[in-house]
């Protein structure tokens, strides 16, 4: 039954993608820039849980985690990648190249979260299509993109925006639409914050 259940939902996900590539690109090309978020560089990063599902047991059981921003409070860096949709051609990009740098991201002391309005069964689906050993967590609700002053009440998604939160819970760099497409930056950021205790 939660196979069934899954197997529709992933479906269902990637039809949604594939029908409306404009939406995922994170910009169309020639569109208006969209607003920046409400969160800026020097501002708290708005606490919020959210929740992502383990990878499959033996017998195929999963299990629903939890994540607080706040529990890296103090030990570790955070890169917050809000991507439009699960399985898009540009997340999938996106999230590949986080994939590829996740290494380099972990040695500068810096933990990725990658986040989305899909629900915590497409995103899971999507992690392991990408073989991402990184949490993708869902924000179904959409009060944290909301929070972040990401979310497009027009598109129903959340807008292609990274957040480089310190160690101190602080905003450092704020990357939007194109710009947020490549990690590279904000892995930058993150050398950089690595040097300061």
């Amino acid at each position: 039954m939660r196979a069934r259940t899954m197997l529709r939902t992933v479906t269902l996900a990637l039809a949604v993608c594939l029908a409306a590539p404009p939406l995922a690109s994170g910009q169309t090309p020639g569109a208006a820039a969209p607003p920046p978020p409400s969160v800026k560089v020097g501002d708290t990063a708005p606490d919020f849980t959210a929740n992502y599902l383990t990878a499959a047991d033996a017998n195929g059981k999963r299990d629903r985690k939890a994540v607080k921003l706040s529990e890296f409070r103090g030990q570790k860096n955070v890169v917050l990648a809000f991507f439009p949709a699960a399985f898009s051609p540009g997340c999938t990009s996106e999230m590949a190249k986080y994939r590829e740098s996740a290494g380099e991201f972990n040695a500068n002391n810096t933990v990725i979260l990658g986040m989305s309005v899909d629900s915590v069964w497409a995103n899971v689906a999507f992690a392991e299509k990408l073989g991402a050993d990184f949490n993708i967590l869902s924000d179904a609700k959409r009060d944290i993109s909301r929070a972040y002053g990401v979310f497009d009440d027009n598109s129903v998604i959340a807008r292609r925006t990274t957040f480089v939160i310190d160690r101190k819970g602080v905003v450092q760099k704020v990357f939007m639409a194109q710009e947020a497409l490549d990690p590279a930056q904000a892995l930058a950021t993150c050398a950089l914050l690595k040097e300061v205790k």
